[in-house]
């Protein structure tokens, strides 16, 4: 059986936690045992997490300050918000229910159909606050797994490219919305220039490294090596396609902890969407980006009833 990015998140997930509690347990005396191994195993991941978040904050910051500058309440605030989602989604939601049911696609050809295609690390449920919120219920919507986890991105297209017919003669639209977050921006482009954009209505990506991303030389797989700033992979993807970024929205934040620049996830000629007050995978949940993917799916889709609304930004 292939190894999965669920799989690998349930290890994560319950091998974490022990391991705290096993330091706890070690170190504590006697009569505080107990309850040091319940503390451990719940502060590990909380610990481990936030270590590693602070990190890539504190290195993004140094490297590419904000402009203009934010608030230490409002640093604090975008940490904590970040800290809180990366251990809902990897301990919990991406980990135990990836399996989780699509909403059911109707044959309807006048209806948006969107791909959901989530970024590195990551699995179809963390699209799912998305999903269960209803924003989405006036469209057909699909979601997909980029794997093998530590694959080529050039690889991917065909994950994209397979997941696009299947929703295409599902429902009988002629096109489709691509929605990417991160990396899965990055494998919607790869499908472009392997199969083209006849079958794409519009591209929104969220923090996707368009432009690559100085993290990207620190990872060991072949798919974080790519996302580095100035790899032959970015390089050539910007020089191939780039006639198509008049068919993108390309969404970025300010406070990007992961993708550095934070200017690299917008596409020149691309509808550009800037955001303030949110890291790189609390965008996934940001009401906000939502409405982003709202509005471009009625402006380009049949909608019975669509109309374009102005995104916040």
């Amino acid at each position: 059986m292939a190894l999965t990015i669920a799989h690998l998140q349930r290890i994560w997930s319950i091998g974490v936690p022990l391991a705290g509690a096993a330091l706890a347990w070690w170190w504590l005396p006697a009569p505080v045992e107990a309850y040091g191994i319940v503390a451990g195993a719940v502060l590990a991941p909380v610990a481990v997490v936030g270590g590693l978040l602070m990190i890539e904050f504190t290195v993004a910051a140094t490297v590419d300050p904000r402009s203009p500058r934010a608030s230490p309440l409002l640093v604090v605030q975008v940490f904590l918000r970040e800290v809180s989602v990366s251990l809902r989604v990897f301990l919990w939601r991406q980990p135990w229910r990836a399996a989780f049911p699509e909403p059911p696609l109707a044959r309807d050809a006048l209806r948006p159909a969107l791909l959901l295609i989530p970024g590195f690390m990551c699995n179809r449920a963390a699209w799912k606050p998305l999903l269960d919120s209803g924003a989405l219920a006036p469209f057909n919507v699909a979601t997909v797994n980029l794997e093998p986890v530590f694959g080529d991105i050039d690889q991917y297209a065909e994950v994209v490219h397979r997941a696009v017919e299947r929703l295409r003669a599902e429902t009988g639209a002629a096109r489709v919305i691509l929605v990417g977050h991160s990396m899965g921006g990055l494998a919607a482009r790869a499908y472009l220039r392997r199969h083209g954009d006849a079958h794409v209505a519009r591209v929104v990506t969220l923090a996707s490294p368009h432009h690559g991303t100085i993290f990207g030389r620190l990872g060991a797989s072949r798919n974080a090596r790519q996302m580095a700033r100035s790899s032959r992979f970015v390089e050539r993807l910007n020089r191939d396609d780039h006639g198509r970024w008049r068919r993108f929205t390309t969404v970025a934040t300010r406070d990007d902890n992961l993708v550095v620049p934070r200017s690299s996830p917008l596409l020149p000629g691309s509808r550009q969407v800037v955001l303030d007050g949110v890291g790189h995978l609390a965008l996934i949940e940001d009401r906000r980006a939502w409405q982003v993917i709202v509005d471009e799916a009625r402006a380009h889709g049949s909608a019975p009833g669509s109309h374009r609304t102005q995104a916040a930004a």
